[in-house]
């Protein structure tokens, strides 16, 4: 009996998360036209910081940080200042409880879109295609000289990469796209 009662417990609570998570899903919908909370995969991200050469002290941005997995790898390998905006509150507690006790970490519940890029040394998204072309206009006008801006699986229409990695283990070997702010000034 006690079992059955444990198990029932865990399973409202799990429903209850589900809920949440369907629930902030939903209220953003209409602010990221469509685009959900996916997590980004541990090797991507190490392939990812194989390639960034971040020193201490450094900037860098999550545009849409989901569970904040991003942001605290790339803080702990490099020891550098990691902010992330999200808009789903799920995924903000989430990326708040991974990232608990991180001096370097911040999260703000907000749009990226009303972030200012330009202290940023490098700026990463996992964004759908129909919102590259606006973030080209964002990283054009805000990302300083020096600056790197990353994207996940979608590449910024009318810009060449200065790179492109397909890491190891990686659903698919999507590509990510490395953009040197030098490449993107047309």
């Amino acid at each position: 009996m006690n079992w059955f009662l444990i198990l029932l417990g865990i399973a409202g609570i799990l429903l209850i998360f589900l809920f949440l998570y369907v629930f902030s899903m939903i209220v953003v919908l209409p602010q990221t036209r469509g685009a959900l909370f996916v997590t980004t995969s541990i090797p991507r991200i190490r392939a990812l910081m194989d390639v960034l050469a971040m020193k201490p002290g450094q900037l860098f941005i999550d545009a849409g940080c989901g569970d904040g997995r991003v942001l605290r790898e790339i803080s702990i390998r490099f020891n550098v200042n990691a902010v992330g905006y999200e808009l789903n509150a799920f995924a903000v507690l989430l990326a708040r409880l991974r990232c608990l006790g991180m001096k370097n970490v911040r999260i703000f519940r907000k749009s990226f879109w009303q972030a200012d890029f330009s202290k940023a040394d490098v700026v990463f998204c996992y964004l759908f295609p129909d919102l590259m072309a606006e973030m080209a206009d964002k990283i054009r006008n805000e990302l300083k000289t020096g600056g790197i801006f990353v994207s996940c699986n979608f590449g910024v229409p009318g810009l060449a990469p200065s790179q492109v990695i397909r890491p190891a283990g990686s659903l698919n070997s999507d590509p990510i796209y490395i953009y040197r702010n030098e490449a993107l000034r047309i």
